[in-house]
């Protein structure tokens, strides 16, 4: 197909998804210079949703800007199976502070849960099965250079929710899975948000794109409802949103939150659920220490 073709099937889609202008539209869609491929598979129920969408935010809640080799959210490739079950393949130098965020702990220093409630983990043969206890939701994580993954320890006033309950969740647990599933007054419904995150977690090759330039961006959230995307060097914020909306992101969102460019450098998804902004200058201090010397003192921060 060639790339005037394959834009202006893209214009019409984001003509036909959003309240963007035509003349926008065919300005973003121009931005994307390769093939997008078939779709992305959503999470095959609500269930599964709630889970994905809670991961992604507990992720960029924990990582921020202490991202390894550019992946965002500590996932290098996701790729659902043929019931289009989740499974993620970890950043390798990432994986274990991955799977530490990931599982549940009440943090006694922190006073509260952190992790996704009601999580268990299953030995599984190329990885962990991540089962919710509550559901049938579940999701597989391992290492994408192939090495095993192993349950990692406790550290210092952290008590492991799943073996001190393995077959239920505790009322740590069970709170602070009430407060996600509740909906917040900032930002878009529960069920966009849900959605979009999971959306966000599925398409790591894509989000990626912000991190790719210096092997990290800044990744976070204001409260239960939103996800922000910040990055320096690399693609503008069109062509961020170019891509993302290539590979149906806001599909099924409603028009008229779908996605909203903010003039010049910021852009809102699902009404204030996810934000992309790009700083107009490089942020990194690269006067002081460079890439490798960044990376060392992440990698230091991960256990400290």
């Amino acid at each position: 197909m060639s790339k005037s073709r394959n834009a202006n099937l893209l214009a019409k889609k984001i003509r036909s998804q959003t309240l963007l202008t035509q003349s926008t539209a065919s300005r973003l869609a121009k931005q994307l210079h390769t093939y997008t491929g078939s779709p992305i598979a959503d999470a095959p129920d609500h269930k599964h949703r709630r889970l994905e969408a809670h991961a992604a935010h507990v992720l960029a809640t924990a990582f921020q800007d202490r991202q390894l080799n550019g992946a965002l959210l500590g996932v290098a490739s996701a790729r659902p199976d043929a019931t289009h079950n989740l499974a993620l393949r970890l950043e390798p130098e990432m994986a274990d502070e991955v799977l530490h965020v990931l599982l549940p702990y009440f943090d006694e220093d922190y006073g509260g849960l952190r992790g996704l409630p009601g999580l268990r983990p299953l030995p599984a043969k190329r990885g962990i099965v991540l089962h919710d206890v509550s559901s049938s939701a579940r999701m597989m994580v391992m290492r994408e250079d192939g090495r095993p993954l192993s349950l990692p320890p406790a550290r210092d006033g952290e008590i492991p929710q799943w073996s001190l309950s393995p077959h239920s969740a505790t009322q740590d647990e069970q709170e602070e899975a009430e407060w996600w599933g509740r909906p917040n007054r900032r930002s878009a419904d529960v069920p966009v948000r849900d959605l979009l995150f999971s959306r966000i977690l599925r398409r790591p090759t894509l989000v990626n794109r912000a991190a790719a330039p210096h092997g990290l961006a800044n990744c976070y959230t204001h409260h239960s409802g939103d996800l922000v995307i910040e990055w320096c060097c690399g693609d503008t914020v069109e062509a961020f949103c170019a891509a993302l909306l290539a590979h149906d992101f806001i599909k099924n969102v409603p028009r008229h939150e779908a996605c909203k460019l903010i003039p010049p450098h910021a852009a809102r998804m699902g009404g204030y659920t996810v934000v992309l902004r790009r700083q107009p200058d490089c942020v990194l201090p690269y006067d002081l220490f460079g890439e490798r010397e960044i990376a060392k003192r992440v990698h230091a921060g991960y256990t400290s």
